[in-house]
C-alpha cells in the first residue's frame, strides 16, 4: 500500500468500492481475507504494463469460457494474463490458487494462498 503511486507495478490498480466489496463478502463468505483486503486497499486492474489483470471480483468459469468445464466446477476466477491463461481460487481445496490451461481447461496449482500468488505477479511485472 505504501509503495503505490511511486512507480510500482500496482500504480494502475483501483481500490474496490465498499458496496462491491460488501457484495463480494456476502457472495463468498469464505473468501480469503488477504484477497479481500488487497482489493479494498490496493485494488484491481492491470498489474504493471498489462502483465496480469486482477478482476474486481470473482467470476464463474462460464463467464470467461461460455460454459463451466467439469474440472472447474469449484473454481472462481480472479484474473488472467492477457494471453489466455486465467487464474482462480479452487474453493473446494482450501482456496488454493490455480492456473487454467486455455485449451484443456485443466487447473494446476500455482500458489497455496493469495499473498504468495500476488507477490509473484507483482515481482514479475516489475
Amino acid at each position: 500500500i505504501a509503495a503505490k503511486g511511486s512507480g510500482t507495478a500496482c500504480d494502475k490498480l483501483t481500490p474496490l468500492g465498499a458496496d462491491a466489496l460488501a457484495r463480494l463478502r456476502r457472495e463468498y463468505p469464505d473468501a480469503p481475507a488477504g484477497y479481500l483486503d488487497f482489493l479494498a486497499h490496493v485494488g484491481f486492474g492491470a498489474i504493471g504494463d498489462d502483465s496480469f489483470m486482477l478482476y474486481g471480483g470473482l467470476l464463474a468459469p462460464s463467464e470467461l469460457y461460455g460454459q463451466t468445464p467439469p474440472a472447474l466446477q469449484a473454481v472462481r476466477l480472479l484474473g488472467d494474463d492477457f494471453a489466455g491463461y486465467a487464474c482462480g481460487f479452487d474453493t473446494a481445496n482450501g482456496w488454493r490458487i490455480v492456473e487454467i490451461d486455455p485449451t484443456s481447461h485443466q487447473p494446476t496449482e500455482v500458489a497455496r494462498d493469495f499473498g504468495a500468488f500476488i507477490r509473484l505477479r507483482i515481482a514479475a511485472a516489475a
